[in-house]
């Protein structure tokens, strides 16, 4: 009923021609813009604020009903709109609108008082003149992000492939467009792994595959406060894990061989029960393999010492990516083994491949 009534409502209010509003001045209902911006930019989230003077006696109106009209090339973000009451008979509002074009209008806004559903008094407003501006035109470091502020929290960069490096940034910004943001300098795949929208503030983990030559990261944002481009430098530092099938590749702790053990367990019990019940050699057959499948599922990585100055590199080849080179004598696992290579774990749980004639 509600959704009917705000429709057919939204029709009275929007039809001039019919009902004369324009021609209308109440006498006991007063509208204003209080606040917005001077001009805008493409992308741009802003804020204008309304001013409403209501002169009515409070009993005589049940509910206050904003209505917007004859936008173009603009999205309202909060459509509901609450008016907070200031004084006796003053109310506030604000509304946040998203431009996408040169050529946007801000809708008409229509303030009505209703009782019992229909309406008793309304007033409309125009929207004002907002100057437009598109901004950072073929500027490649430009990241689409029109705010008052931004700030970069956490940087998490893993080698992913021999050339390529994987950087997830954590950024947050106020009054702004996260859910606009691009590196356009890279070429390579990248996007929104997760963002949160807690108007006016942004919070959004970003991630881009880099070439692993980068040292670092460019870009910049059109600070609205500032009325400024401001220039933000990320360091990359790439950090002793992988991306990719390396970082679970420890058989003896992965959640698989966990699963190999119990299943064993669970049907060597069951074995052990049927061959109680029925004393057949089979069921002892099995046990025996069983037993020893679990024995050897329990049995410990090989651990052998690496001198210093080894290298180690990402994948089995001999022009891999080296993923570091040893400062120290290290103890590590050998998870697994080709004709050339050693698979080995690190105690930080770090995995690279060592070559066997550096040992």
């Amino acid at each position: 009923m509600k959704y009917y009534f705000s429709v057919f409502l939204l029709f009275l209010l929007s039809t001039p021609s019919i009902f004369a509003i324009d021609e209308i001045e109440s006498k006991e209902l007063y509208l204003e813009y209080s606040s917005y911006p001077q001009r805008v930019f493409t992308g741009q989230k802003f804020d204008v604020k309304l001013k409403a003077l209501i002169l009515k006696d409070e009993n005589s109106y049940d509910k206050i009903v904003t209505t917007f009209t004859q936008e173009e090339n603009i999205i309202q973000l909060n459509q509901d709109v609450n008016w907070t009451k200031n004084s006796t008979s003053e109310y506030t509002t604000t509304i946040t609108y998203k431009v996408f074009h040169g050529k946007f209008v801000l809708p008409k806004i229509t303030l009505a008082l209703t009782k019992d559903e229909e309406i008793i008094d309304f007033i409309s407003i125009d929207s004002p003149l907002i100057e437009y501006e598109n901004i950072a035109i073929n500027q490649k470091l430009f990241s689409n992000i029109i705010g008052k502020n931004l700030e970069v929290f956490t940087v998490k960069t893993k080698q992913y492939t021999n050339n390529t490096l994987h950087t997830t940034l954590h950024i947050e910004a106020l009054n702004s467009n996260l859910e606009d943001f691009r590196l356009d300098q890279f070429a390579t795949d990248q996007g929104i792994k997760s963002i949160t929208n807690k108007y006016p503030t942004q919070s959004l983990y970003y991630y881009v595959l880099i070439p692993s030559h980068t040292k670092q990261i460019n870009f910049n944002y059109y600070n609205t406060e500032s009325k400024s481009f401001v220039m933000i430098h990320i360091p990359i530092i790439l950090d002793e894990e992988l991306v990719s099938t390396q970082t679970e590749l420890n058989p003896y702790n992965s959640s698989l061989l966990i699963y190999k053990q119990v299943a064993s367990g669970v049907v060597l019990f069951f074995c052990i029960l049927l061959f109680i019940i029925r004393r057949t050699n089979f069921y002892l057959f099995l046990i025996t393999v069983l037993i020893a499948f679990l024995a050897y599922l329990f049995i410990p990585n090989k651990k052998i010492l690496l001198k210093r100055d080894i290298k180690v590199y990402i994948l089995p080849t001999n022009n891999s990516t080296v993923f570091k080179t040893l400062e120290a004598k290290k103890i590590v696992e050998i998870v697994n083994e080709n004709k050339i290579f050693y698979k080995v774990l690190f105690t930080n749980e770090s995995i690279g491949w060592i070559n066997k004639d550096d040992i």
